[in-house]
């Protein structure tokens, strides 16, 4: 019976990262903000069952975002990065810090050039907002990007109980 409700648990939270990576169809403007959002419910899984569910949960609403999305490039956000790195996180802050810190930030930027990389050339993503400030539009965006990911990262650390509250709290209804 736990197998059955672990697999129920996952199937949901799967539908509702699916569901909230829909949303950016209405609301175009949180294509990187949903991404993010949805890898909460990896962590979660991460932490009620253990990480073989919760990368079943990244594949699965990796695979259905790239299916389902209109906008691929918030799919291709989340299956590249946001979707994954919940379950690397662990095993990189085992490292020293400042070598967790530089492989950290090393692999964010690799898979944001990425994810530019394959948008244009792949994915047919228009590359004229990468040309909005000229020379200076791609430095800019990615330091951007990097100030939101070191706010992403400090948010879903093991110091900020947030999300082993709520995994408690939903163990303890599903007696899992």
């Amino acid at each position: 019976m736990k197998k059955a409700k672990i697999t129920a648990l996952c199937g949901m939270l799967t539908a509702l990262s699916v569901v909230i990576m829909l949303t950016t169809t209405l609301l175009p403007v949180l294509m990187y903000v949903l991404p993010i959002v949805t890898s909460i419910g990896v962590l979660l899984v991460m932490n009620i069952t253990d990480k073989k569910w919760a990368f079943g949960v990244y594949f699965s609403t990796a695979v259905l975002s790239m299916i389902l999305l209109t906008d691929k490039e918030t799919a291709l956000t989340y299956a590249i990065f946001f979707g994954y790195y919940p379950l690397i996180k662990t095993t990189l802050e085992k490292l020293p810090r400042v070598l967790s810190r530089v492989l950290k930030t090393l692999i964010f930027n690799v898979a944001a050039v990425s994810i530019g990389f394959i948008g244009v050339w792949l994915l047919g993503v228009s590359g004229e907002e990468y040309t909005e400030f000229g020379k200076l539009t791609i430095p800019i965006l990615l330091a951007l990007a990097n100030v939101a990911f070191i706010l992403y990262d400090f948010a879903i650390t093991k110091n900020g109980r947030l999300i082993e509250l709520v995994a408690c709290k939903i163990k303890r209804k599903i007696r899992i």
